[in-house]
């Protein structure tokens, strides 16, 4: 039951941790209303502490076998390395305008309705990759 329970609390707190990944590095155009006023540093904290809740959650039960410091470090494991492949793609394809608005500024770049929202046509200059131009 703590198991079930620690791995939700850590997922949502995924969710929350990669909503604010977004609007740290959207530019002022398409970054969410939520951030863009003092509510933001309520959801920064809100995902540290759901974080470190499921992985006390999963933890407590277990507080003096080592399996609890391993479902703890488990549950740590996949928050970092695990949903940011998972949840940021879906984050994304949310919170990026339709193709239909963004299309005429887009179709030039090289972007096409199924993979606009992979690129960082979105985000703020200084966060954006530098990609070498072959002259």
């Amino acid at each position: 039951m703590y198991i079930i329970l620690g791995f939700l609390i850590i997922i949502l707190a995924g969710v929350v941790q990669a909503y604010c990944e977004f609007g740290r590095y959207a530019s002022p155009d398409f970054k969410p209303r939520t951030l863009k006023t003092r509510f933001r540093f309520v959801l920064e904290g809100l995902w540290i502490f759901l974080m470190v809740v499921g992985a006390a959650v999963l933890w407590l039960p277990y507080v003096f076998s080592p399996t609890g410091a391993i479902l703890a470090g488990a549950g740590i494991f996949v928050f970092w390395l695990v949903l940011p492949f998972i949840i940021t793609p879906i984050m994304r394809n949310r919170l990026l305008p339709p193709w239909d608005q963004v299309k005429k500024e887009l179709e030039p770049k090289g972007y096409n309705e199924r993979d606009y929202w992979r690129g960082d046509w979105w985000m703020i200059e200084s966060k954006q990759k530098r990609r070498k131009r072959k002259t």
